[in-house]
């Protein structure tokens, strides 16, 4: 409530697998969970992130029927998971590119990408993605398993321009707060 910029997070499982066993829930079931879930944050604050969570392994056309149905319900931000991390940057690419092309609605929020990092891709398909449209990327300070905060600030100051994007990340700054931080988790190991 007292936040800056207030946010809430809406994650729902797309691919049938997560859908059935996780939530047990049927397409259409979790359609109709995404659009009043959304809609009650919506009532809550003006800016809602919808995540659709294993959505590189979803049949496509749910997937489209979901994002459409949180556009629909006033998601501002569309986050796409890759929950396996076994997704390669050319494969990512054409990925957003089908996404754009089934549902112009993108258009009108910002797109977001989350990925594991399962192959050691993870920094690659953030980039990747950003020459395909996507505007926010999920990454961690300490990347275990996800995409790296500081290669993908360092990547950004080097080539934001040949990508059309930017980061107001000071790079010289996050990397004595990664190093508190490495220095942090790594000070129990011993």
């Amino acid at each position: 409530k007292e936040a800056k910029h207030p946010r809430l997070q809406v994650c729902a499982s797309i691919s049938t697998v997560q859908m059935e066993y996780l939530f047990k829930k049927k397409p259409e079931a979790m359609l109709k969970a995404i659009e009043e879930t959304i809609s009650a944050c919506c009532a809550k604050t003006a800016d809602v992130e919808f995540a659709a969570e294993d959505a590189t392994r979803s049949d496509r056309a749910f997937l489209y029927r979901a994002v459409r149905a949180a556009i629909a319900a006033g998601a501002k931000t569309v986050t796409l998971c890759d929950a396996t991390g076994s997704i390669l940057p050319d494969e990512l690419g054409m990925f957003l590119d089908e996404i754009y092309a089934n549902v112009p609605e993108l258009k009108n929020v910002t797109l977001g990408l989350s990925c594991l990092n399962e192959l050691a891709m993870a920094d690659a398909c953030a980039i990747e993605s950003i020459r395909h449209g996507v505007r926010e990327i999920k990454a961690a300070a300490y990347p275990i398993d996800s995409a790296s905060l500081p290669n993908i600030a360092r990547l950004l100051a080097a080539k934001g321009d040949a990508l059309g994007a930017q980061c107001s990340i000071r790079v010289t700054q996050l990397s004595r707060i990664i190093d508190q931080i490495t220095w942090m988790c790594q000070a129990g190991k011993g």
